[in-house]
């Protein structure tokens, strides 16, 4: 079975291993659970607060406590929201899997962009729990995070040896691309306090994604890399 395969089917259990506790009331705890990771992902988890997570989903305290017994519970739950969004990617690299690598890479970092403008606060979680490690983080890397980023990392390794890609280390390599992929996203409030502009409409949106395929993918491709890729296409 493809190394794809089985992360797909490990995400797709972590999904599913929410615990009782935290499943109950059906759209309520959505409800609860997608306030949260806007406040997680906005704030940092030190500054969310319980009181502000039921004040913004229009629940009393008492009812937040029934499906979630705290703050941490509520952080995994609202995390493992994103865990359907990276098993969607997983199957789709899968199905791509007889493809060069520096194609799976391009095709990973496309799909990356759609993902992070739709779903922006993955990019800020990984962010903020990237920069103040821990606890949460390594739960991220176990849970969500780290099986996906290991396998993008062994198709860069994979296109380094073919010699479509230049000899930097895979990891650094993938954590670039990703970093630089999503700070437009960001920092999308930055954007409209210095310039004026909104990087979200939809004309914005392409011109970004064209310029980190072309300017931050594209320079880490060999010439034959390049090649490959006009080929492909």
């Amino acid at each position: 079975m493809k190394s794809g395969n089985l992360i797909g089917e490990s995400i797709s259990m972590t999904i599913h291993a929410i615990p009782a506790a935290t499943a109950k009331g059906g759209a309520t705890a959505a409800r609860i659970r997608q306030v949260a990771l806007d406040q997680f992902s906005r704030l940092g988890f030190e500054r969310v607060t319980m009181g502000g997570i039921a004040q913004a989903a229009k629940v009393s305290q008492p009812t937040l406590h029934y499906h979630f017994q705290d703050k941490s519970s509520l952080w995994r739950s609202a995390m493992l929201e994103l865990g359907a969004v990276i098993a969607e990617e997983e199957r789709a690299m899968s199905a791509a899997r007889d493809a060069p690598a520096i194609v799976q890479l391009r095709m990973a970092m496309r799909m990356f962009l759609q993902i992070s403008w739709k779903h922006p606060a993955l990019g800020r979680i990984v962010m903020l729990e990237g920069m103040a490690g821990g606890e949460r983080l390594e739960w991220l890397d176990q849970h969500l995070i780290g099986p996906r980023n290991r396998r993008l990392v062994a198709v860069a390794r994979e296109a380094i040896a073919a010699g479509d890609l230049k000899a930097h280390p895979p990891e650094q390599l993938v954590i670039t691309l990703h970093t630089g992929a999503v700070g437009v996203i960001n920092l999308a409030p930055l954007m409209r306090t210095s310039f004026g502009l909104d990087p979200e409409t939809a004309a914005a949106r392409a011109a970004h994604d064209e310029m980190v395929l072309d300017a931050l993918f594209g320079g880490f491709l060999t010439e034959k890399g390049r090649a490959a890729l006009e080929t492909q296409s």
